[in-house]
C-alpha cells in the first residue's frame, strides 16, 4: 500500500466499489453497505444482519423522529438512507471518495429522495455550523483516522447540546500486541487502507478530552462473528478468481490486497486481535 492518507483512502473505495456492490449487499435498494452484519434472533441472514446493524446502534442510540444526522464516512449511503427512512431524519452523508458521492447523487435523484444529501468532504472539517446537529454517526468509518482524536473534537463541534455521536467498529484489543498478532493486525487492517486501530480506552479518552460529558462502550463482537466467517467463506471461494484476475492485470494491486486481507479477519477476530464494539458518546 502506498502511505495510508487521505488518497489511499479515496484509491482503495474507488478500487474495491464493484466488489462492495456485488458481493456484500446485492439485494438491498439502499445500495451496498459497507458495514458488517449484526446477528441475533431478529437476524439470521446475510441481507437481513446488515439491516440490522443500523437498528440496534440507533436503538441503543435513541435517535428521535426528525433528528438531524451526519453520516462521516457515509459510503455507499445505506446508512444515511435507512436513518432517513427510519427516522424521518435529514440525513447528510460526507465522504471523501468522489465516486462515492457521485454514485450516490444519482442514486437519489433518480429515486427523487428528498431528506438526504451526498458531499465530498472530510470528517475532520465538516461543512457544518457549530451545534447543528443532533447525532454523528459513524459506521467503520473512524477507523481510517491516523489520529482519531481529530474526529472526537470535530463531532463535538457540530453537535448540538445532548447531541450523540454514535460509532461502529473494530477496536485493537491492546495497544501492544504480541509480535505475531501486531503483523497480522497491521496485514489485515493496512489492505483496506487503515492505518491503526485504537483501544476501547483510547477512544474514550479521545472522547472525554474533546469535551463529551459520557462515554459508553458494548462488545458485541459476538454478534458479527457469522459475518467475518461469511467474508472468509467468500474469499476461500472467489480467492482463485482474484488471483487470477491480478495476474492477468485485469483487477488492480489493491484489489487483490483487499481480498487478501478479507480473507484473514475472522481467524483475527477469533484469536482476539481485535474486537467489535459499538460507542455511544454524548455532549
Amino acid at each position: 500500500m502506498p502511505a495510508l492518507g487521505t488518497e489511499a483512502i479515496k484509491k482503495y473505495y474507488s478500487d474495491t466499489q464493484f466488489e462492495y456492490k456485488l458481493v456484500w449487499n446485492w439485494r438491498s435498494k439502499h445500495t451496498a453497505a459497507l458495514h458488517f452484519g449484526y446477528y441475533d434472533e431478529k437476524a439470521t441472514n446475510h441481507h437481513r444482519s446488515v439491516i440490522r446493524a443500523n437498528e440496534v446502534l440507533a436503538e441503543w442510540g435513541g435517535i428521535k423522529q426528525g433528528a438531524t444526522i451526519i453520516d462521516a464516512g457515509c459510503g455507499l449511503g445505506h446508512s444515511t438512507l435507512w436513518l432517513a427512512e427510519h427516522y424521518n431524519a435529514r440525513v447528510t452523508g460526507i465522504t471523501i471518495v468522489p465516486k462515492q458521492v457521485e454514485t450516490m447523487k444519482k442514486f437519489i435523484e433518480k429515486k427523487g429522495i428528498k431528506n438526504v444529501e451526498f458531499l465530498e468532504a472530510s470528517y475532520f472539517n465538516m461543512p457544518f455550523e457549530d451545534n447543528s446537529a443532533d447525532v454523528v454517526w459513524a459506521i467503520e468509518a473512524v477507523c481510517h483516522a491516523k489520529d482519531k482524536s481529530q474526529f472526537y473534537k470535530e463531532a463535538y463541534r457540530v453537535l448540538k447540546p445532548g447531541g450523540k455521536l454514535l460509532i461502529g467498529e473494530n477496536l485493537r484489543t491492546a495497544r501492544s500486541l504480541e509480535p505475531k498478532k501486531e503483523e497480522l493486525l497491521k496485514f489485515i487492517f493496512n489492505s483496506w487502507a487503515i492505518p491503526d486501530l485504537d483501544t476501547m480506552e483510547e477512544h474514550h479518552s479521545h472522547a472525554l478530552n474533546s469535551g463529551f460529558k459520557s462515554f459508553e462502550s458494548k462488545d458485541v463482537t459476538a454478534n458479527m462473528m457469522v459475518s467475518y466467517r461469511n467474508l472468509e467463506e467468500m474469499c476461500k471461494r472467489w480467492g482463485w478468481l482474484n488471483k487470477l484476475l491480478h495476474a492477468l492485470g485485469i483487477i488492480s494491486t489493491i484489489r487483490r490486497n483487499n481480498m487478501l486481507g478479507s480473507l484473514k479477519q475472522y481467524q483475527a477476530i477469533k484469536e482476539k486481535v481485535f474486537t467489535y464494539n459499538h460507542l455511544f458518546a454524548q455532549k
